[in-house]
């Protein structure tokens, strides 16, 4: 009923405890798990094909972004739903027939994700808002926040934006009409342009709180300062790609948008120091990230 695509790179022990999660908990749902194993160094392949012989490991010898990563992971089955999963994740029980149950009785849905929290079981973002002045309202007005902490709960499912790409439930016919993931995003963004295209064509994004998972986000890179700096630049140019695709003639204005939000963003961690609410180690962080970010939105390329 459900083909099941990981990608991963050099990430051998949460890759296999994500395979042995969805094993241990949707087995009769599985018609196929597949590795794309985006260029790993560390000899992770042999390991998971000794260790998983029936798990399907296709390896690119260049890396590929996360959204090619995919397509070509789910051009590999044909079952009826395709997941596109990330490596770091853990399945809960019966979070797959869950899934499964609610698209089977909401045909419109072409994709839901469900809720993520971290390995403590403090709860994560699960969906989000699109890029753009949806996105600048929400954080500067302090409703991301409110979100974050509080828009994740809840026993019913509900329409979103967009579902978060740590794991996406994806019905085939949708995702194939759509050509799958746009490759022109390399990690960040690619959910949020899916989503948006699946309603632009009449498809619905649902989150599903009764499914849950365990999400180990961020352990798939490093999260030393420069790293983490790197991460969110990625992140705001995936955005501003974004943009530039679906509000081609707002994009100027927009830009000027996440440039107040930034300014927003240093005024509230001057704030956060003079009540010595952070220490001067994230402090100087979270003002080299924004620099960062600074640099990024003036730039007059926008060649992306």
């Amino acid at each position: 009923m459900v083909d099941v695509v990981i990608v991963h790179h050099n990430t051998l022990e949460l890759t296999n405890r994500c395979i042995q999660t969805l094993i241990e908990t949707a087995g009769d749902t599985i018609a196929s798990i597949v590795v794309v194993d985006n260029a790993s160094t560390d000899g992770s392949s042999e390991a998971l094909r000794a260790q998983f012989p029936t798990v399907r490991i296709e390896r690119s010898r260049e890396p590929l972004s996360y959204a090619a990563a995919c397509n070509r992971g789910a051009r590999l089955g044909t079952a009826r739903y395709v997941v596109l999963s990330n490596s770091d994740v853990e399945y809960c029980p019966d979070a797959l027939g869950a899934l499964y149950r609610h698209m089977e009785s909401h045909p419109p849905a072409g994709v839901s994700c469900p809720r993520q929290h971290y390995p403590s079981g403090r709860p994560q973002r699960s969906w989000g808002y699109y890029p753009g002045w949806g996105e600048i309202a929400a954080v500067m007005l302090g409703i991301e926040a409110l979100h974050n902490r509080h828009g994740h709960t809840g026993a019913h499912w509900r329409a979103v934006p967009y579902c978060d790409g740590a794991v996406l439930f994806c019905r085939r016919s949708a995702y194939e009409q759509l050509g799958g993931m746009d490759e022109r995003f390399a990690f960040f963004g690619e959910d949020a342009d899916l989503c948006y295209r699946m309603w632009l064509h009449g498809w619905h994004c649902h989150f599903l709180p009764s499914a849950q998972v365990v999400h180990h986000r961020g352990a798939t890179r490093q999260r030393d300062p420069n790293e983490a700096i790197a991460y969110e630049i990625k992140n705001m140019q995936a955005k501003l790609r974004f943009l530039q695709l679906h509000h081609a003639r707002a994009f100027p204005a927009m830009r000027l948008g996440y440039r107040a939000m930034n300014l927003w963003r240093r005024a509230a961690i001057e704030l956060l120091r003079l009540g010595t609410v952070l220490s001067p180690s994230d402090y100087a962080r979270k003002v080299a990230t924004l620099n960062a970010l600074r640099t990024v939105l003036s730039r007059h390329d926008e060649r992306l």
